[in-house]
């Protein structure tokens, strides 16, 4: 039987109006769930490539945001407390002297008038004599001698490089110009001696026994009545004393007196 063109035409069209209206619809539907993998979107009929898109009306959680660290400021360290070791002595101008600095400062003074007597009575010599001699000894001892007292009073004991220096040049000049000046003023303002060598050199060799028991002296002093300034000069005269009567006695001992005995 041959149907006719425009009933074929027709029953054509049902169909496939039929085939499109029994597909499922996928409207209002993702192409995939969110936890929905590739394989399984393929199997339902979408493409891989659309399977990879974003799922339609699904919230993603927030990412959580750390707070940015607050920056503490650098913390600054008192400074230490200085230790009673490290701490330069106080000096004071008004300390009031105690009775037994008093008299520990005048014993001392005792021992260069001492020496100067005694200088008298090893060669016979007249006192005033050697007393001039100890003062000239003293006075021109004290030039290279001031490098022996040059450390300040707040250095609290400690010794720097340069005062090392200056108290070791001290030390090595101070009995030679001392022993100089008394044994120049003895052979040539008086009579002199009887060996000249032998007098200047037991006039050095006092003077440096007088210089360490001056710098000796001066030490002990300095601890027993602080770092006054009353008295500082006090203590450096009574070194000196002791540098220039030190040479005194070993210039009249070594030379042996007078070069002519007095009438």
């Amino acid at each position: 039987m041959h149907l006719p063109d425009s009933l074929l035409s027709a029953l054509t069209s049902i169909v496939l109006l039929a085939a499109v209206l029994g597909a499922p619809c996928a409207q209002g539907r993702p192409l995939s769930g969110p936890h929905e993998g590739p394989l399984a979107a393929r199997a339902r009929g979408v493409p891989a490539a659309l399977s990879l898109l974003p799922a339609q009306n699904v919230e993603f959680p927030a990412i959580p945001v750390e707070p940015t660290p607050k920056v503490e400021a650098p913390k600054v360290e008192p400074a230490p407390t200085p230790s009673p070791a490290n701490t330069p002595p106080h000096v004071t101008a008004d300390l009031p002297v105690s009775a037994g600095a008093w008299v520990a400062y005048g014993s001392f003074s005792l021992v260069p008038l001492g020496g100067v007597y005694g200088a008298s009575r090893l060669g016979g010599e007249r006192l005033w004599v050697t007393a001039a001699e100890t003062a000239t000894g003293s006075l021109v001892g004290a030039l290279p001698g001031a490098l022996l007292f040059l450390q300040p009073a707040n250095a609290g004991g400690r010794w720097s490089e340069m005062d090392v220096a200056a108290f070791g040049t001290g030390m090595v000049l101070t009995p030679p110009v001392a022993a100089l000046g008394t044994w120049g003023l003895g052979e040539l303002a008086f009579e002199g001696s009887r060996d000249r060598g032998r007098a200047f050199l037991g006039a050095m060799g006092g003077a440096a026994v007088g210089t360490l028991l001056g710098v000796a002296v001066h030490g002990l002093l300095e601890e027993v009545v602080g770092n006054s300034e009353q008295l500082k000069l006090v203590r450096k005269y009574i070194a000196l004393g002791f540098i220039g009567s030190g040479a005194t006695v070993g210039y009249q001992w070594a030379g042996g007196g007078p070069r002519e005995p007095r009438r």
